[in-house]
Parts: C-alpha cells; sequence; structure tokens
C-alpha cells in the first residue's frame, strides 16, 4: 500500500501497560485486608466475650435454680436447710481431687470452665468474675472480692495485747514472753491497733518517763525496726526508741529514769535508738525505720531483741505508737 501523502510512517510508541499490580496498589490492598481483618477479629472476640458472659450468667441461673430444687426435694425426706456447699469436697483438696464443682445442683458438665476459689464456697466465673454461695441463705451472689484479691490476700493482722506492768524479766515467770503484737508497758494503753500514754505529768521531769516494749527473740543477720509515733511538743515532751538486746534474767524497769536516752542497763546491749525531732512533733503520725545488726557472738550471748519506747507527756498532750515491728532482712 502506498504511503498517504504527507502522513508518518512512524507507528505509536505508547508503552504497553503490563498487568502487574504497582507497588501502591499492592500496600493499598494490603491496607485493605488488614483492616477488614481486624474488623473480623474484633467481631470474633467481641462475639465470644459476650458468648463467655451469657454462658456464666446461665450457669449462676442454673446454680440458683439448682438449690432451690435441692431444698425441695430435701424438703420430701423430712429435711431442712441448704447444702452446706454445692461441691464434694472443700477448697484445699478440690483441686487435687479433680472434683467437679456445683456437683450437689447441677450436672457436672456445665462447670468445665469455672474454677473454685480460695475458700470451700468461693468459686470463680469464666470472665474471672467471683461468686459467693451462703449455705444459710440458699444464695449464690456475685462477690465484691476480684480475682485479683484471691490472688494476693490481705495479711492477718496481728492480735495486739498490752499487759500492764512496772518492770519486766526477761525469762521471768511473772512476765510475758515477748513477741510480735505483745506489749508490756506502764502508764499506756491499747485502743484499735494504738498504743497510748496515759499518764501525765505537770512538770517536765525525767522521774515522768513511761516506757512500752516488745521483742522477738534473737538471731544473727540484720534488721530494720519499724514504727509510727506522733506527738504534741518536742520541747516538753519525751519520745524515743532503742533496742536493745537482753540475756535471761535481765530486768527492765517500765518507770521512771531507768532506760533513759543512750544508756542500758546490766545485761542489755544498746544497738540503735531514735527520737521523733521538733518538726516532726505536731500531732501527726511520722514513720520510721531504723536498721540494725546482731553478730553472731552477741546471738549466743543475749536472749531477745527488745524494743523500748520512752516517753513524757503534760495534760492534755498525745504520745502514741503503732505499727510497731522487727524485720529480719
Amino acid at each position: 500500500m502506498t504511503p498517504i501523502a504527507g502522513a508518518s510512517t512512524h507507528m505509536c510508541t505508547h508503552p504497553r501497560r503490563g498487568s502487574a499490580f504497582t507497588l501502591i496498589e499492592l500496600l493499598a490492598v494490603l491496607v485493605i485486608l488488614a483492616l477488614i481483618g481486624g474488623v473480623a477479629t474484633s467481631r470474633y472476640f467481641d462475639h465470644r466475650q459476650r458468648a463467655v458472659q451469657a454462658a456464666e450468667a446461665g450457669a449462676v441461673r442454673a446454680v440458683s435454680a439448682g438449690i432451690a430444687q435441692y431444698l425441695y426435694n430435701a424438703s420430701l425426706h423430712g429435711r431442712t436447710g441448704y447444702p452446706d456447699r454445692l461441691d464434694a469436697v472443700a477448697a484445699s483438696v478440690a483441686a487435687n481431687l479433680g472434683t467437679p464443682f456445683f456437683d450437689r445442683v447441677l450436672s457436672p458438665a456445665i462447670t468445665a470452665d469455672w474454677r473454685k476459689g480460695t475458700t470451700t464456697n468461693q468459686y470463680v466465673g469464666p470472665t474471672g468474675t467471683v461468686y459467693l454461695y451462703t449455705p444459710a441463705l440458699g444464695t449464690f451472689v456475685r462477690s465484691t472480692t476480684t480475682v485479683a484479691d484471691l490472688a494476693n490476700p490481705p495479711p492477718a493482722s496481728p492480735t495486739l495485747a498490752l499487759t500492764s506492768a512496772q518492770s519486766w524479766t526477761a525469762g521471768g515467770p511473772s512476765s510475758p514472753a515477748l513477741a510480735p503484737g505483745v506489749f508490756v508497758g506502764s502508764g499506756y494503753q491499747l485502743a484499735n491497733g494504738i498504743i497510748e500514754m496515759t499518764d501525765s505529768s505537770n512538770s517536765f521531769t525525767e522521774s515522768a518517763r513511761r516506757t512500752v516494749i516488745t521483742g522477738v527473740d534473737i538471731s544473727a543477720g540484720s534488721f530494720t525496726l519499724g514504727l509510727d509515733t506522733r506527738l504534741t511538743n518536742y520541747y516538753n515532751q519525751l519520745n524515743y526508741w532503742q533496742v536493745y538486746l537482753v540475756q535471761p534474767g535481765t530486768n527492765l524497769a517500765l518507770s521512771g529514769n531507768a532506760l533513759n536516752w543512750g544508756t542500758a542497763p546490766p545485761g542489755a546491749k544498746l544497738v540503735t535508738r531514735d527520737y521523733a525531732p521538733p518538726e516532726k512533733s505536731n500531732g501527726n503520725w511520722f514513720t520510721y525505720n531504723n536498721q540494725f545488726t546482731v553478730s553472731a557472738q552477741d546471738a549466743a550471748i543475749y536472749s531477745q531483741i527488745v524494743v523500748v519506747m520512752a516517753g513524757s507527756r503534760f495534760p492534755g498532750q498525745t504520745l502514741s505508737w503503732r505499727n510497731i515491728a522487727i524485720n529480719k532482712n
């Protein structure tokens, strides 16, 4: 064919676009897939969580109905009262025996996702919610206790006791054996965990000093004495504490000037001392920690570690102690 005059014989040279995705297109697809996957995963877990919650609520209703049925059946046989617990064994052995929960009121199949709490009538649902069964009332209700509470139970509050005496003798037949929470004192009272000085003086004299003591059996090592104290006026009150190592038979006078600052009576060794300074004598509580060490040699000679808390006060003033403890480091 003869080319048309004036027409170009050059073919179109625009590149043909291939079928592959560009990098931007690939990234866009990945982002879209990730968003879709995230939404799907979120909906799955949300759906699963609702299912777990619904199953737990259903189990609670079933347990309550089972308790009521137990009572009806018991009454047909002339018995009264609700079951003493919902499973066959107490909490202390349930885990070891693999005993199904609620087997007194329900089929074991419904309890697969439940576990026992730390007490006989405590149960934890699949959502982690703690429930409490009360045998006297036949109730099975949500508890204010949490799973964190079960894992970290509060420490038991020590039972405190204060004996009033004018003196104390280490190992003496008429003197209490000192131990955490056991106090002996002159002119003090114990109320709500607070040791409060009751004796007062009309003049600032050393004879007005009163003492309360506590202690532990001796052993070698490093220790920390912790206590809280408050006083009203540093300038006309005494407030200090000292730690002694005492030998058997050592006598400590708990009133007057016998246990004055920086001294130790016969049979005792002073290992640390401290006091509440002027800026901390405003009637507020302040916490103190004092470190001391007992050598192996001293542990062989002495029998007890004794904390001596001494002070005085005028009428209307305050001198108090609380949270006194000797802890081995």
